[in-house]
């Protein structure tokens, strides 16, 4: 299984955003900052270095809101490829220090941007899911 970590860091306006290079489905949109849990860490550990490595903040309250996990795809109803799953994570914090420290550019972006077309689309209900206090921790999303 693949194992990977996104995080939202926001304050009261703005989210951090990335614009992603790869992969290829990707390419140009805007995704939360993260990547690969590395073996032997934890998602929380490397949800803080993935956001210290792409946007140069320590940033240690980072709290888990959603869990997808699901197969990479399906071919005549059978499953081929690695399982996968998705550590989706949010703080709250300045986001104003965020900066750009890879090939792919750090947005800091007001909250309306997540509903353009410029943001994945699954990104328009994970932001507001993983921000709400009132939802219970973690919501487990699984894919068939």
């Amino acid at each position: 299984m693949i194992e990977y970590v996104v995080g939202f860091l926001c304050d009261e306006s703005r989210v951090v955003l990335i614009e992603k290079k790869r992969p290829s489905w990707q390419a140009g949109k805007l995704n939360g900052v993260g990547g690969k849990i590395e073996p032997g860490e934890t998602p929380h550990e490397a949800m803080q270095r993935e956001f210290l490595e792409e946007a140069g903040l320590n940033i240690n309250n980072w709290e888990l809101g959603v869990v997808m996990s699901g197969s990479t795809w399906k071919m005549s109803g059978k499953t081929v490829g690695p399982r996968w799953k998705v550590y989706f994570f949010s703080a709250y914090g300045p986001t104003s220090g965020a900066q750009t420290q890879t090939d792919e550019i750090i947005w800091i972006a007001s909250r309306s941007t997540i509903l353009s077309e410029k943001v994945i689309p699954n990104l328009r209900w994970l932001i507001p899911l993983c921000l709400d206090p009132t939802v219970s921790r973690p919501v487990n999303i699984q894919s068939a």
